[in-house]
């Protein structure tokens, strides 16, 4: 069995830390005041918005991104592609969703477009690390871009 290619592993975790950074630019302007995912987060709880068990959850799975992510970079550190793939997915699925819903509900700003594209992008470079470690696995040749060389 060939190594995983380096190139897609990386690329995942960079998208993931994409993610992350587009819960923390602005998703809505109030007055004077730019508030990020995880503001909208606190002043919806604060407000009395996040009232039933499936919102409570929601909530608390996007205060978790920055724990995903840090996951997602130590699995890369270890070389433990699946784990790769499997937080890339959940962090890109969870931006997605957030931005998406978010968009559905309000003006967007800067964040919830980033954190769609963003998430989008860790959804799309975690399927190409599957598909590199299931070639790397069959023993048929993976392209050079795949390869990291």
């Amino acid at each position: 069995m060939r190594s995983v290619p380096a190139k897609p592993l990386v690329v995942t975790v960079v998208m993931c830390l994409a993610t992350l950074v587009s819960a923390m630019v602005p998703w809505l302007k109030t007055g004077e005041t730019r508030r990020s995912a995880f503001a909208l987060a606190r002043s919806a709880d604060a407000l009395g918005f996040i009232d039933s068990p499936l919102r409570r959850a929601l909530v608390v799975s996007w205060y978790l991104l920055p724990l995903l992510t840090a996951a997602a970079w130590t699995a890369a550190a270890l070389r433990k592609p699946v784990v790769v793939v499997g937080l890339g997915a959940v962090v890109g699925s969870m931006s997605v969703a957030a931005g998406s819903m978010f968009m559905s509900v309000a003006r967007p700003g800067v964040g919830p477009v980033a954190a769609v594209i963003a998430g989008t992008a860790a959804i799309l470079s975690a399927v190409w690390l599957a598909w590199s470690m299931a070639s790397a696995r069959a023993g048929t040749r993976v392209p050079a871009e795949g390869r990291g060389e």
